[in-house]
């Protein structure tokens, strides 16, 4: 161990740390699902599991509005200011306060868009309950535990509020009836993670009342980030949606339990991502180029045995986990949606890692609306006649052609480089 240690940097150490860290807390994000999603489907029955689902999708979609991109831009500036041993306290509230404001502007347009069409004002209180997940995750102050490099807490803190969120659910969730404590634990379970965290941020930075002088520049690439994480989520979420406009809750169930699972899949990358992330932010461009062509292949290969393990285990995991028929007869998507495994990987590296570091917020951004644009035409072309199967094809698809184009924009920054 002596001889590990010698050979790893300080700044390598910290990483190393940071990323097993958020390993274990993205092991309780693969195993919960597999106990959670099973339970609320048999318990809740299809129709009122695919409510649920709906509902996820939509906070989704608020808390990426809440964050602004935030998360982003936010913990870049916070790693140098870490790095210059200087006070976080005046980037810390510029952020802070932005988002408070945030988070009352987006509910008001959650109450519009729910009162005002037929299809969500018939369940409105479980739109409106689930609301607590994004004030949760609004306070929680990932973004600036990440960036001083501190994720330990992060983990210790969201490990406890998955796992109160979890017994909640086991005690009192028995019957379809039960649907409306979903959305209460859950926002339960995010908002002491987000008060707790937010009460140890305080040990970090001394209080500052709203203040947005010589704000430009950071809300500036915030906005670009938020329109690439808006987009982002916009097609995560308008899957689901789009299915629910045409084809109800139920098969928004079978669509929720399989898309639970990919999002498994697709977070096994984030651990190491986010522990990345501030350590490429700080390295030469030369420096970044060598990790990249280091990571490339190494995620590809990570990926390729996810699809493997899909497409040859999704029946049986599929056949051990849920009690619907319907699931199991549609259990031949799920081994299509393997493909997802292993373009989000590639796609997410050059849009949470690289393009970050290089401050290429605007590539980002092309990424993610491209993405959501042809997401949302081909979806409403073919969800309408090909219900499932439909909205199977367009999250495949919408994945891949944002690979390609976050390749494009990769190879194009290379090239810049290379000229320099």
């Amino acid at each position: 161990m002596s001889k590990l240690s010698k050979k790893f940097s300080g700044e390598e150490k910290t990483v190393a740390k940071n990323y097993g860290a958020l390993t274990i807390l993205q092991a309780l994000n693969y195993l919960l699902p597999f106990l959670i999603i099973p339970f609320l489907e048999r318990q809740l029955g299809l129709e009122k599991f695919g409510l649920i689902m709906l509902a996820q999708y939509l906070m989704a979609f608020c808390i990426a509005a809440a964050d602004f991109g935030f998360s982003t831009t936010a913990t870049r500036e916070i790693s140098l200011i870490r790095e210059k041993k200087g006070d976080y306290s005046t980037v810390y509230f510029k952020v802070f306060w932005a988002r408070i404001i945030l988070l009352f502007l987006v509910f008001l347009l959650l109450c519009l868009f729910v009162f005002s069409i037929e299809r969500f004002r018939i369940e409105w209180p479980i739109y409106l309950l689930s609301y607590g997940i994004v004030i949760g995750q609004t306070i929680l102050g990932d973004w600036f535990f990440q960036g001083i490099e501190r994720m330990q807490l992060l983990t210790i803190i969201n490990a406890f509020a998955k796992i109160l969120f979890t017994i909640l659910l086991f005690v009192f969730i028995s019957s379809p009836s039960d649907y409306m404590y979903v959305p209460i634990f859950n926002s339960i379970g995010f908002l002491v993670a987000g008060i707790i965290m937010f009460t140890l941020s305080l040990k970090y930075v001394n209080w500052q009342w709203p203040n947005f002088k010589d704000s430009k520049e950071l809300y500036q690439q915030s906005f670009q980030i938020f329109i690439s994480d808006v987009s982002s989520q916009l097609t995560f979420a308008a899957n689901g949606l789009v299915l629910g406009l045409f084809a109800g809750d139920s098969v928004v169930g079978v669509f929720g339990a399989f898309d639970r699972l990919m999002i498994a899949a697709k977070k096994m990358y984030l651990p190491f991502y986010q522990a990345m992330y501030p350590y490429m932010s700080r390295k030469s461009k030369s420096e970044k180029i060598k990790m990249m062509n280091k990571l490339i292949p190494a995620v590809a290969s990570v990926g390729f045995i996810g699809l493997l393990g899909i497409v040859f285990l999704g029946k049986w995991v599929v056949d051990l986990l849920f009690k619907d028929p319907e699931i199991y007869l549609n259990a031949n998507l799920l081994q299509w949606m393997g493909l997802i495994a292993l373009f989000t990987g590639l796609n997410l590296l050059f849009t949470n890692l690289y393009a970050p570091s290089r401050k290429l917020f605007k590539q980002r951004m092309n990424v993610m609306i491209a993405g959501t644009v042809f997401n949302l035409i081909l979806a409403f072309s073919i969800v309408p006649s090909l219900g499932l199967e439909g909205t199977v094809i367009t999250a495949i698809t919408t994945e891949l052609l944002m690979l390609l184009v976050s390749v494009f924009y990769y190879y194009k920054d290379l090239n810049q480089l290379q000229k320099i």
